[in-house]
């Protein structure tokens, strides 16, 4: 037997009206998004397409942060076409072009639209020594980078911190640099030129003189431990009688003496 359940018309009603309105109300939210969106679209649109928002020339290239490198050598280091509007330029490319330059460690590229600008902030790379290679004249910094000296301009003082000269650096001795850079820092001697212009021996000018050191190898370290124990030679010895000092083998060091 079926129960007769009574139906409550007026709760329906406002039921279906509840429905009707929440309907009306998603469909004029749809209407608010899209114009909404459209707007932001055209906005855009108008943002980018503004004719003041253009990289003219290179006036609009600020550089900021740089020392030894002139703001002019930067500019003309960047490859870039003019005018161009400022949101079409490649910034991360732009970005790896400068950190290729051998002068710049670090570079930060940014967007300025009042007034209209690119900013790049740079990092240098600071050189320890200056020095020579089959590239010319240039200077080193302390993880073996290069710097030819004609990024510097010719009235730019480079001024190195340490009083150190390099002759005949190449780029394959950069790992062997690390440790020899490290290892002279350490040491009690004190070491103003690296000569590698003869690869199969490494000489050093030296506050005791000059010392042959052979082809570089593990045994450096141990060379200049036995340079610091030849430290009181010049009490026994005259400088000028010096003519070299040879720790090729350093379990039997020698003196050269000049005739």
């Amino acid at each position: 037997m079926m129960n007769n359940i009574p139906v409550d018309t007026d709760s329906l009603k406002s039921r279906r009206q509840t429905l009707r309105f929440q309907r009306r109300l998603k469909a004029w939210q749809g209407v608010w998004r899209f114009f909404a969106l459209s707007g932001m679209v055209g906005g855009l649109v108008w943002i980018v397409s503004w004719p003041h928002w253009v990289i003219r020339d290179k006036s609009q290239i600020k550089i900021v942060g740089n020392r030894l490198l002139s703001s002019e050598k930067i500019r003309q280091l960047l490859q870039i076409s003019y005018p161009q509007s400022i949101w079409q330029l490649p910034l991360h490319q732009l970005t790896q072009q400068l950190k290729a330059e051998p002068p710049l460690k670090d570079i930060h590229l940014t967007r300025q639209l009042f007034p209209t600008q690119i900013i790049i902030t740079v990092k240098e790379r600071q050189p320890i020594a200056m020095g020579t290679s089959s590239q010319g004249d240039g200077y080193l910094d302390a993880t073996g980078v290069w710097i030819p000296k004609k990024f510097y301009q010719k009235d730019t003082k480079v001024e190195t911190e340490q009083n150190l000269t390099v002759l005949g650096f190449e780029p394959q001795y950069r790992s062997h640099w690390l440790e020899i850079y490290h290892l002279i820092l350490q040491s009690s001697i004190n070491v103003m030129t690296v000569d590698w212009r003869d690869p199969s021996n490494l000489i050093l000018k030296t506050e005791l003189g000059t010392v042959y050191c052979g082809p570089y190898g593990d045994r450096f370290r141990e060379q200049l431990q036995v340079l610091a124990k030849m430290r009181k030679l010049s009490s026994r010895v005259p400088p000028n009688r010096i003519f070299y000092l040879d720790v090729t083998n350093p379990r039997s060091p020698s003196v050269r003496l000049a005739p």
